[in-house]
């Protein structure tokens, strides 16, 4: 009896492609860890509006291919590399181990594509599914729960075909890296740290264009554009005093920032330069403690990094 495949034994394969070739498959992959995947193609049959003088539907027509879905994996030291690497569009490395990798949104710069395979290698005959054209159409993560941070993303891409050998068949293997967990996590609210804090979302979407379907492409997109960014999120706190509430009412400017230390050549910090709150009041919702949760805009306007995010890895890799 066949066995039926499992994701235990699966791996996700990820390829940056050449930037001049969007859609061609990569050819140097690496190993990632991921939580789960959702990346998939799908096709939808379009029903026959043709009149055949009966009540019977005609024969359906193929739509276009969509090519999405969400991958989660774990922010970690070495992995994540590549994952920010391909979601932001500017590196810059410094010192000499540890180095600090930081990754910026300069608005001129276009983002890089990838090629994602699934290997699915319990079945009798192993398969995998090679999604190619893909870019991080937005990404998201949460601070202030328990155990590992994860990060998840959203994925677009062109198409997808099954084969039976992979495109790298050594990847690089990135199974050294370190896990930054949310007990790691020191938050800072303009420029000084807030401690009342449990917990704080970030949402990215590169709002890319994902409409224009090439003729004789065979349903595929010839490309995928980003679109104007945006960058929300909110700030959940213990309700001590009035000072929040006041930079929301008044729209100050203001600044977030999360940095996550596991060890010297471990750390990740996120900065948002540049945001204001939206006004939302507590309530009296009970007995217990009150708390307040701020959702806030952040941008760029003037912000010394000119960018309206920052992140910065810090590991022992050099990457040249």
């Amino acid at each position: 009896m066949t066995e039926q495949a499992t994701g235990a034994l699966s791996k996700l394969i990820m390829g940056f492609e050449d930037v001049d070739d969007f859609g061609a498959l990569a050819t140097d992959g690496f190993e990632m860890p991921i939580v789960s995947s959702t990346l998939r193609r799908s096709r939808n049959k379009i029903q026959s509006r043709v009149i055949r003088s009966n009540y019977n539907p005609g024969r359906p027509s193929g739509g276009n291919i969509s090519v999405a879905g969400q991958i989660v994996v774990p922010l970690d030291s070495i992995a994540s590399w590549y994952w920010f690497k391909a979601i932001f569009n500017t590196l810059t490395t410094t010192g000499d181990g540890p180095y600090d990798h930081e990754f910026k949104m300069i608005g001129v710069t276009k983002r890089i594509s990838m090629s994602i395979e699934h290997q699915f290698l319990d079945l009798a005959v192993p398969k995998y599914f090679q999604f190619t054209g893909c870019k991080v159409s937005g990404f998201s993560f949460s601070v202030g729960d328990e155990g590992e941070m994860l990060m998840t993303m959203d994925i677009v891409g062109s198409d997808r075909t099954i084969v039976s050998s992979p495109f790298d068949s050594a990847p690089t293997d990135l199974s050294s890296y370190q896990v930054i967990e949310n007990a790691h996590a020191v938050f800072k609210e303009g420029d000084a740290t807030f401690a009342d804090a449990f917990n704080v979302s970030f949402q990215v979407n590169f709002n890319p264009d994902t409409s224009k379907y090439l003729i004789g492409g065979g349903g595929t997109l010839g490309a995928i554009p980003d679109g104007i960014m945006s960058l929300s999120g909110s700030n959940d706190f213990l309700f001590k005093d009035t000072a929040l509430l006041t930079k929301a009412a008044s729209s100050t400017e203001s600044s977030i920032e999360m940095t996550f230390a596991k060890a010297a050549d471990a750390k990740v910090n996120v900065k948002l330069p540049e945001l204001e709150y939206g006004e939302a009041d507590p309530g009296i919702d009970g007995p217990q403690g009150i708390a307040v949760s701020l959702p806030y805009e952040a941008y760029f306007d003037n912000s010394s990094e000119a960018s309206s995010m920052v992140v910065t890895l810090t590991n022992a890799e050099a990457h040249v």
